[in-house]
């Protein structure tokens, strides 16, 4: 076996128990709970307070007097 045959396997391997690991996370109920939190990071954003500055109509107005 040459040297690059055993480099792909061995990378092959590698990338394997990755996957393998990666799917036992998503899927391990030890893990349900954290998912389910993480889940809800895109909707905080809603929660928060607009940013302060000023409003679209004044920034318009500015930018169209000469």
């Amino acid at each position: 076996m040459n040297l690059l045959a055993l480099f792909g396997s061995i990378t092959t391997l590698m990338a394997f128990a990755a996957f393998v690991g990666i799917a036992w996370m998503a899927y391990a109920p030890r893990f349900a709970a954290r998912h389910q939190r993480d889940a809800l990071i895109p909707f905080l954003d809603s929660q928060l307070p607009p940013a302060s500055g000023p409003e679209p109509e004044a920034r318009a107005s500015h930018s169209t007097k000469a």
